[in-house]
């Protein structure tokens, strides 16, 4: 009887000590380095300050976590920053690339509503008052220019075929001498189909090669950007199964969107440029491996793609209250939330002695006399990254937070001490 009291004291003493760490890390009330770096004024930088190489061809611009609005302004910043050195005309997103033509074509025009254009998003997170703020300044900026002067947006992802197909069979109504009939009506009825989440119809990867390759050989941009959909619709049904594999669908998955982000590339390079920026969650973006969700993220393999022109930007908190999709909820009863976290990570702690909470450090200016910041730099330390899909064992196991190097990770990273959630418009 003894025996089973002190078994049952400790597993209680168990759950309240989960418990009170689960609620220490939410509140922040322990793992707070509150200590300064002695000169971090001098060695960090403004995001005014922060410059990227010339000859750079891609831009990373990271989100420490997708839920949060100052690393969806931070997009905006980089774009502006970029259009103004004139070699810059696009930004690519984590996003479909279906979706992505349709809003590139929404800031081409004045007659789109963008608030109920980003309420249809398939990205909820997407659907902010940032994100129609960036919207609007590209917009503006395209009023009166021509095409070849103005600001295009596009997508990289990979993951349906949905808003691909639909933006095929407006594309083929709108230009008849480039779909044909017969591929129009092929399309309707995949459109249907799609709706109905029959996949006989759409699993035909001969034809959209053939539309793949048939639109790129067009003289138009916009012909050859539409190419890009009928490729990455290719790319889904060639992905392994995520079920079966997470790891190699993880690796065919940002495999893709780096080779998607190629092709957009040599599209700006026709109309002029010389330079993109791609955005996504750090976890894309950044450089090397990517052990646990295929063997490189895009980062490493835009890095490969295009011999080591890439210049990738992070972005960090201390303290974060963080908008998340709780896992598991979908369509009716998709569902967001609130969560704080603490990165633990000293670096984006000194943010908190600099204007506005934020400071940048460009990693491929610091030398070893910098002394404790070139250290913290380039030795492993947790880096706040939150995914999207909540549960209870992120606190648990701390997966909030990655173990690396930062400066072999990012050539620079803007440090936040306090992050606010995002609000989605449509909610």
């Amino acid at each position: 009887m003894k025996g089973i009291r002190k078994i049952l004291i400790g597993c209680i003493a168990l759950l309240v000590i989960y418990f009170g760490v689960l609620i220490a890390f939410q509140t922040r009330v322990i793992g707070s380095p509150e200590r300064k770096i002695e000169g971090i004024e001098e060695k960090g930088i403004s995001f005014d300050e922060l410059t990227v190489p010339e000859g750079i061809k891609v831009v990373g611009i990271g989100e420490a976590t997708h839920g949060n609005c100052e690393f969806q302004t931070a997009k905006l910043e980089m774009l502006q920053k970029q259009v103004q050195t004139g070699v810059c005309h696009s930004i690519a997103f984590e996003m479909s690339t279906g979706e992505a033509a349709e809003i590139n074509d929404a800031i081409h025009r004045d007659d789109v509503d963008l608030r109920e254009l980003m309420a249809r998003t398939n990205y909820p997170l997407y659907d902010t008052e940032q994100m129609v703020e960036l919207l609007s300044w590209m917009r503006d900026y395209n009023r009166g220019k021509s095409y070849e002067e103005s600001l295009m947006f596009y997508g990289v992802d990979m993951q349906g075929a949905d808003r691909e197909v639909q933006y095929l069979v407006k594309f083929g109504e709108e230009h008849p001498d480039v779909i044909e009939d017969s591929e129009l009506e092929m399309l309707r009825q995949m459109e249907t189909d799609l709706a109905s989440d029959n996949m006989e119809s759409v699993n035909n990867k001969e034809f959209f090669e053939t539309l793949r390759d048939r639109l790129y050989a067009e003289s138009s941009i916009e012909c050859k950007n539409v190419s890009i959909l009928a490729g990455g619709i290719v790319q889904w049904l060639d992905a392994p199964s995520f079920e079966e594999n997470a790891n190699d669908y993880g690796e065919h998955r940002d495999t893709c969107m780096a080779e998607n982000l190629k092709s957009e590339y040599e599209l700006e390079v026709l109309r002029g440029y010389s330079q993109i920026i791609i955005t996504a969650h750090n976890g894309h973006v950044f450089k090397g491996d990517n052990t646990g969700y295929g063997e490189n993220p895009m980062g490493e393999h835009i890095n490969e793609l295009f011999e080591g022109s890439y210049f990738c930007v992070g972005t960090a908190f201390y303290n974060a209250t963080v908008n998340i999709h709780t896992a598991g909820t979908f369509d009716e009863d998709y569902e967001r939330a609130d969560h704080d976290f603490c990165s633990d990570d000293r670096l984006a702690y000194q943010a908190k002695f600099f204007d506005d909470g934020r400071y940048c450090l460009d990693f491929t200016k610091l030398t070893e006399e910098d002394g404790l910041v070139y250290k913290l730099a380039n030795k492993a330390g947790m880096m706040g990254m939150v995914g999207e899909g909540y549960n209870d064992q992120i606190y648990l196991y701390k997966t909030y937070r990655e173990n690396l190097v930062q400066a072999d990770r990012f050539d620079a990273v803007m440090y936040y001490y306090d992050v606010t959630p995002i609000r989605c418009l449509d909610n």
